[in-house]
């Protein structure tokens, strides 16, 4: 993508025209403060008409004067913490593509227009320790601003930034805010200089939204909401991460929409049944965009693993060179993919569909009190696990014992689902069944990636047999550490599901 990307630790202060700055040298840790530095920033935000990217807590902006003067998107992590991605300064008033590209999921590039401009004096300094490492700087902003549209509003004000530089202790941001306190200022009430000149609040969360306590007698419909947003907020969260290729973004992304589809197929009987299995089916579609790119970056790192162990005599040849060209190849093409899936317009729609989904009232079941409704859905997923593993109990070693296998891993996230939906109600009991499903699910996850590895290594090796001078020796070798590793788990498993005669878990799953 060519941007370059920085993660962004920073506290903001309030302060009046007559504040004085601390000594800062007196702070814990700091040997050394820089001489003051000024700078003037202009920068001019983007965003729609009625302000996605601000509601969400993102900034995109074209900023010139100082050090990292080109284009800036701010992406939320946590309070008070952001990702920044950067491109170089051009002569366009456009967006980069691929800063627009990042924020797809909220507006469309062509809603995309000026909204605000702020200009900042800027005086800085840099705490330094004993040995000469700059620890944070402080900024101390004199600021202006105007917004664009039919009216215009001014705004100047006064703040100061405390940043973070590369790994220091976080701790030492605390001990300069309670210095710049102690000193006059007070924390910011607005999370950026953009949101004190929008006037806008964040978008709430799901934890925001989950404040209100679920109770035994609230509709089920809210319990099962509550879940249902955290998971389309995950979803959201994780979309310009996978872009921007971070690892384990797809994996996230992934199991939210396993999670969302799992809810709706469990929960069904609350919902609209056309609708749920319409966003269900889009769902899976989703799901099975992203899990060619997740599926080989995961047999990548396990087999490379596996390989690096094995005693030098038994690695015949460049198999680990072999290995990855296959592999590496097949990501490639799956990133691709992955990517096409998330510029497409049927991704946007069901983006679009599901945040409308979770906000619709509720009727039928969906009214009734959680604790008449949620349970015996819950038990009825269970249940099925249970006649998944009577199954595989009955059926002898072979394709269609592992097939079983397979089904019984999928029905153990339902369950872990359905168990962490009903958390706010069950409280630890729900999180005990969902522990153990999380367990179930891993150890026929280990089972599963077992056969698909044997596969594989079967067909390379037989490509190596194939080759002048080829020698499938360690290709069998890694074989035979699948084949152990696949009895491992039935063995686990088995043993994991016979503790259920002395678990409280069982009357979920039996």
């Amino acid at each position: 993508m060519g941007a370059k990307t920085v993660h962004e630790v920073e506290y903001k202060y309030e302060v009046g025209p007559a504040f004085s700055a601390p000594a800062w040298d007196r702070l814990a840790g700091v040997a050394e403060v820089t001489a003051p530095r000024t700078v003037t920033l202009d920068a001019v935000y983007y965003d729609s008409d009625d302000l996605r990217l601000a509601r969400n807590q993102i900034t995109l902006r074209r900023r010139t004067g100082g050090h990292d003067a080109g284009w800036h998107l701010k992406l939320p992590v946590r309070s008070d913490e952001r990702l920044e991605v950067q491109r170089p300064l051009n002569d366009s008033a456009v967006p980069p593509g691929d800063l627009a590209d990042l924020v797809l999921i909220h507006v469309r590039p062509s809603d995309l227009r000026p909204i605000a401009k702020i200009t900042t004096e800027r005086t800085v300094w840099r705490l330094r320790d004993a040995g000469g490492r700059d620890l944070v700087e402080i900024a101390d902003d004199q600021v202006h601003s105007a917004t664009f549209g039919s009216t215009t509003e001014l705004q100047a004000w006064r703040e100061i930034e405390t940043e973070l530089i590369g790994d220091t202790d976080p701790k030492i941001l605390d001990l300069a805010g309670r210095t710049l306190i102690e000193a006059g200022a007070a924390p910011a009430g607005d999370a950026s200089k953009l949101a004190r000149v929008l006037g806008t609040s964040p978008r709430p969360t799901s934890t925001d939204r989950g404040r209100t306590r679920l109770r035994g007698r609230s509709p089920a419909g809210a319990v099962i909401r509550a879940y249902l947003v955290s998971q389309v907020d995950a979803l959201v969260e994780a979309d310009p991460r996978v872009r921007l290729d971070e690892p384990d973004s797809v994996h996230r992304m992934r199991v939210a929409c396993r999670r969302l589809r799992s809810t709706l197929r469990t929960f069904a009987p609350l919902f609209d049944p056309d609708v749920a299995e319409d966003l269900a089916g889009r769902l899976r579609d989703l799901a099975s965009a992203l899990s060619g790119s997740r599926d080989r970056e995961v047999m990548l790192e396990h087999l490379t693993a596996e390989l690096a162990a094995l005693p030098a005599d038994l690695v015949v040849g460049p198999v680990a060179e072999h290995i990855a060209g296959q592999l590496t190849a097949d990501l490639a093409r799956s990133r691709e993919e992955t990517l096409a899936a998330l510029r497409a317009e049927s991704y946007l729609r069901l983006v679009t569909d599901l945040r409308a989904f979770v906000t619709t009232p509720y009727e039928g079941a969906a009214a009734r009190p959680a604790r008449d409704v949620l349970l015996p859905l819950a038990h009825r997923a269970g249940h099925k696990l249970a006649r998944r593993v009577t199954a595989i109990e009955a059926t002898p070693p072979g394709p269609a014992r592992d097939l079983l296998y397979h089904q019984a891993r999928k029905q153990a996230k339902q369950v872990r689902y359905a168990a962490e939906a009903l958390v706010p109600l069950y409280g630890t009991d729900a999180l005990a069944v969902a522990a153990f499903a999380e367990q179930a699910q891993n150890l026929l996850g280990d089972h599963q990636d077992a056969i698909v590895a044997t596969g594989l290594l079967r067909r390379w090796a037989a490509q190596v047999s194939h080759e002048r001078d080829g020698d499938p020796l360690t290709y069998g070798v890694l074989l035979g550490i699948q084949i152990s590793r696949l009895r491992a788990a039935e063995r686990d498993f088995a043993a994991l599901w016979s503790q259920l005669r002395r678990s409280p878990v069982r009357r979920w799953l039996r």
